[in-house]
């Protein structure tokens, strides 16, 4: 996947409401589409993801911002006043992923793939032009 280099003030980004604000000050991964039954059911639709280096992370203000263990292996980041969701990271890795709608500007993003495209929703096609995984 393609990295993209932060500018000089790093990629910004927030929750609906403004109770979460972030800055990620390195690289950021082209992002990736998962239509797996758990992301559907938190978001109520397809997710996307864009990986990151977690110590590139720089919380704003996180007056909002609450993690939800989903496994002993996943958290979600979410805003607990207006419910966004921000974040996702493997408890043990130094990586985490942004969701990139909250990003101010993901204008030099593109979608690398998509994954989990066998549990996809019946309400919706997959785009072909993306590269399809079954699985991550």
């Amino acid at each position: 996947m393609n990295k993209h280099s932060a500018e000089k003030a790093g990629y910004h980004g927030g929750c609906h409401c403004g109770a979460v604000r972030y800055q990620i000050n390195g690289p950021v991964d082209d992002t990736v589409m998962c239509h797996c039954n758990l992301c559907r059911k938190l978001h109520g639709h397809v997710s996307s993801y864009a990986r990151f280096d977690r110590h590139h992370l720089d919380l704003i203000r996180d007056d909002g911002l609450r993690w939800y263990r989903l496994s002993e292996k996943t958290d979600r980041g979410f805003c607990k006043e207006c419910g966004t969701g921000l974040f996702w990271r493997p408890v043990r890795t130094d990586h985490m992923a942004v969701m990139p709608g909250t990003l101010d500007d993901s204008a030099n993003m593109t979608t690398a793939g998509q994954i989990f495209c066998a549990d996809k929703g019946d309400y919706y096609p997959l785009d072909p032009a993306i590269k399809q995984l079954d699985q991550s």
